[in-house]
């Protein structure tokens, strides 16, 4: 949390931010710089009677202190100019700790150098001989720490990975692949956060010797891959419009993406059925690849079990009759979709000969993605059950060029009351998302079923009124944004001119990512 508002106070004002950043070691340098040029004057007038020894301490103390001070102002300028603003501006991430350390350890050598070689007057060439052999020593003996520290720069130059990304550390078997989100790189280690969310310190020196997959290069987003096996009565078609539904009403944008989008693929045959692969994109800023994993599964089974169907078992079958062929492939006519209707919420208020009746005389056909069923504002008068597949209902709206979506509808759903119950004009616009099949029922038969069955024009009744509400309230938050975008526009045309002149100076980086949020 602390970081967050740093991060939103640099952005939105970044004068306060370089104060904060810059006060306590510009204090530092004034004090002391003040002290070199009154320090003949504050020892005539408050140390007269003092010692040797205290004059001594005050000489030096005050030039050390200077140096010091002065290096203490560099490191941290550098750091909030070229590391934080320059570097951070330019690559759009936090820079590391290491680059920052590394330029803080080379400025204070400078400076206790020029301590050295300024303040007690000594040469420095014998410092530089000696820090030699005890450097080969200290080399030596710190081998592999050397190591981590020069792989760790060397990994910082050519940035295979950043701060936020989520990696994969290749091992000799598969299982011991680690993976995990990069939350720290320092002198000798490389720190990650797994999914279970423990963090994982490694050497510098084996994550440079690895084989390393970046899950957010060369774009922020991947591919995963789940496998569902179906027994080969379910058609090709059929399971692919269930995968598809399955996956794709969980398509926000933010973490199982639309675009690249979802796509089902029926891999092979297998003894047991017909292997399909779900392919789908995720963010991992926004969630983990084990949590999407885990809301995809549960998804695609619950589609699955609405229509009747579970992942195929192993299984054997015997033909007893020479004669008999092997069963094929349905065809969409063929298909058996009594489940998805009996489970329904018009069994609720429907009896069972109430519900064959319903569906008798009805009209099964297949619809492609894209397609459109009705239009907002055309007439029509009949009413529609979706048993497989997933539709989209949207409205249009002035000064809105494009739609504005109201809802999904998933298998076992009707829609379409309006055209039987009011004055047959289309409330909104439905769309196939995925391939569906659905039943159209003729408005005869549905008045028909009304008159006899009071609960069925209540239960009707009240579906057109809740999609109506549905409507009005997604026109009023339409309304609501567009009032907000328009007022927050205005507001910030000054505060964009203001800081105009801070961005230029300061580049401002993108906001850290926020680890705690990645499940």
């Amino acid at each position: 949390m602390a970081e967050k508002d740093k991060v939103s106070v640099k952005n939105k004002v970044p004068a306060i931010y370089l104060l904060s950043r810059l006060w306590i070691p510009v204090s530092v340098f004034f004090f002391f710089l003040a002290s070199i040029f009154s320090r003949d004057e504050l020892m005539v007038h408050f140390l007269g009677n003092a010692s040797q020894v205290i004059h001594q301490i005050i000489n030096y103390g005050s030039q050390i202190g200077l140096w010091m001070s002065s290096a203490f102002l560099v490191q941290r300028m550098t750091t909030v100019f070229v590391w934080d603003g320059l570097i951070a501006g330019i690559s759009g991430r936090s820079v590391p700790r290491l680059p920052k350390d590394v330029t803080g350890l080379c400025i204070f050598g400078v400076a206790v150098i020029g301590i050295v070689a300024t303040v007690f007057d000594k040469s420095v060439t014998g410092i530089w001989a000696t820090s030699g052999v005890v450097s080969i020593v200290i080399g030596i003996a710190l081998r592999n720490v050397i190591l981590d520290v020069f792989i760790g720069l060397s990994m910082h130059v050519e940035k295979p990975f950043r701060i936020g990304d989520w990696v994969m550390v290749h091992q000799n078997r598969r299982e011991n692949h680690i993976v995990g989100q990069v939350i720290e790189v320092n002198w000798r280690t490389t720190r990650l956060k797994t999914t279970q969310k423990n963090m994982v310190v490694i050497p510098n020196s084996r994550m440079g010797e690895a084989i390393l997959t970046n899950y957010m290069e060369p774009k922020p987003h991947f591919r995963i891959e789940l496998s569902f096996i179906l027994d080969y009565s379910v058609s090709p078609n059929r399971a692919i419009r269930i995968l598809s539904s399955g996956v794709k009403s969980l398509a926000d944008d933010k973490h199982i993406l639309s675009d690249p989008a979802p796509e089902i693929r029926l891999d092979q045959a297998v003894p047991n059925g017909q292997k399909y692969e779900v392919r789908f994109f995720i963010l991992p800023i926004n969630i983990s690849p084990k949590e999407s994993k885990h809301i995809v599964n549960k998804s695609i089974l619950e589609h699955l079990a609405q229509a009747g169907l579970s992942p195929s078992m192993e299984k054997e079958t015997v033909f007893i009759n020479k004669s008999a062929k092997l069963p094929l492939v349905p065809s969409v006519l063929s298909e058996n979709f009594d489940e998805v209707i009996n489970s329904s919420k018009l069994m609720d208020v429907l009896k069972e000969n109430e519900l064959k009746g319903l569906f008798q005389d009805s009209k099964m056909s297949e619809v492609k993605a894209g397609e459109i069923l009705y239009r907002q504002g055309n007439l029509g008068d009949a009413f529609y059950f979706l048993a497989e597949g997933l539709l989209c209902s949207s409205i249009d709206l002035p000064r809105e060029p494009m739609s504005i979506k109201i809802e999904h509808f998933g298998p076992g759903s009707h829609f379409g009351v309006e055209g039987v119950l009011s004055e047959k004009i289309r409330f909104s616009t439905v769309m196939a998302i995925t391939d569906c099949i659905i039943f159209l029922i003729d408005k005869k038969i549905v008045i028909e079923l009304t008159k006899k069955n009071p609960k069925f024009y209540d239960f009707l009744k009240e579906k057109m009124m809740l999609g109506q509400e549905k409507i009005i309230k997604t026109k009023w938050g339409q309304k609501q944004k567009q009032h907000s975008f328009s007022k927050g526009k205005k507001r910030s045309k000054m505060g964009s001119a203001i800081q105009t002149l801070f961005t230029e100076f300061l580049p401002s980086a993108s906001p850290t990512s926020n680890v705690e949020n990645s499940k």
